[in-house]
């Protein structure tokens, strides 16, 4: 691992691009692996397939992000990270081009799950930005560029589902091919270099990941949290296209996608997030984020028929996944900057993971849960994660502890 005492390199914060540009670049980059959400109906028409197969799309999409986090992101702290930063972007507009000529179903979920693999950007950048940024603004920073993702994550269902309605499924991944090889450009030109700050070897920085999980317990914690919340909303959102193509919505991809702009409200929260969290701390805005999605999946649970339930529940899950999840990136670059990378890796990592294996559940027990089955198993996640939050909290509160750990933990 990195040298602890090895200043970050905040005294180049003038140099960056202006926020709003890295929040743009962060929004076109995270929306390519949601696409295919208001697209699933669409694909399943297209190779006729037995109902729920199609859901093992957003399962390879999330499987692939699992292992690009795995493999891939701890040498965000062992290379010059604006040049991976490139190579990913790069990465990305050929997996959309090989989903755009997939010619049958399994060829689309390999193209898919090597889109997964490549789209880390979301997970790199904000660490990127986090080196150049003072500690006292940095929650400001997260909030204004990780609206950037908000807006690609919600979004891109709309875009996607628009531009599906006019030229087909496959044409939003042509055009997204185009803007991903403009980000690689981008990215190359405008971005100062940030060197490694760990140059042991590919293995080592392997192994230090399984340290640092051992290590640090808030890591731990933020993890399994956020794994739990985002399990949710990925289950949600992913059953959310199938279940108003059927009786009695019949929506098409441009109606269901339309369903993203509930996502405005995390957008417009997202700035105010960050300076809640550099005035109040993360652990309050967790558990707040935490509430928010249960109320959300709350009335989904009892109101599904209502188109204005519909929305109402989806904004108040996507505020408190989002809100949560800004929370959690807070807390664990806290912990050693020189780790960030492997860190961040570790948050996503078991998120997507975690996301994957709810969308297998899901496409499994369809046919069975259906809407109703799938709200009840997004509370059980969130509930979950409500225990273990509080649970830590309390723990943390009744222990003697040094100064330094109560402050860590407080809440």
């Amino acid at each position: 691992m990195g040298d602890p005492k090895k200043p970050e390199v905040t005294s180049g914060q003038n140099t960056l691009p202006p926020l709003w540009l890295m929040a743009l670049v962060l929004g076109v980059s995270v929306a390519n692996p949601y696409y295919a959400q208001s697209l699933l109906p669409s694909v399943e028409s297209d190779f006729a397939l037995q109902s729920g197969t199609v859901l093992l799309g957003p399962m390879a999409t999330q499987l692939g992000m699992a292992l690009g986090f795995l493999f891939l992101i701890p040498l965000g702290d062992g290379k010059e990270r604006r040049g991976m930063l490139s190579y990913l972007a790069l990465g990305m507009a050929v997996a959309c081009c090989f989903v755009f000529l997939a010619p049958s179903f399994p060829t689309v979920l390999l193209g898919w799950l090597f889109l997964g693999f490549m789209a880390l950007i979301p997970a790199l950048l904000p660490s990127f930005l986090t080196a150049f940024t003072p500690a006292s603004e940095r929650g400001r920073m997260l909030g204004i560029v990780i609206s950037g993702q908000f807006s690609g994550i919600l979004l891109s269902r709309t875009i996607s589902g628009l531009v599906a309605e006019i030229w087909g499924w496959r044409s939003i991944y042509a055009l997204s091919a185009v803007m991903m090889a403009g980000v690689a450009l981008l990215l190359r030109i405008r971005l100062p270099s940030l060197p490694a700050t760990d140059k042991s070897s590919y293995w080592s920085l392997q192994l230090s990941m399984v340290k640092l999980w051992r290590q640090h317990a808030l890591l731990r914690r933020s993890c399994i949290t956020q794994t739990l919340l985002f399990g949710s909303f990925m289950s949600l959102w992913s059953a959310l296209a199938l279940h108003l193509a059927t009786p009695p919505w019949r929506f098409g991809p441009a109606r269901i996608g339309s369903f993203g702009l509930v996502g405005l409200a995390t957008i417009i929260a997202a700035p105010f997030v960050g300076r809640l969290i550099d005035r109040y701390g993360s652990a309050r805005i967790v558990t707040c984020g935490i509430l928010s999605t249960g109320s959300g999946i709350f009335l989904l649970l009892f109101n599904s028929l209502s188109i204005a339930s519909l929305a109402v529940g989806l904004m108040a899950v996507d505020v408190g996944v989002q809100s949560s999840f800004v929370a959690n990136q807070a807390r664990i670059y806290s912990i050693d900057p020189n780790s960030r990378s492997r860190m961040s890796s570790q948050l996503f990592l078991t998120s997507f993971l975690g996301a994957s294996l709810c969308s297998l559940t899901i496409s499994r027990f369809w046919n069975n849960w259906h809407w109703l089955g799938t709200c009840l198993f997004a509370m059980s996640l969130v509930t979950l994660a409500f225990i273990i939050e509080c649970r830590a909290n309390y723990t943390h509160k009744q222990t003697p502890s040094s100064g330094a750990t109560r402050r860590m933990f407080a809440f």
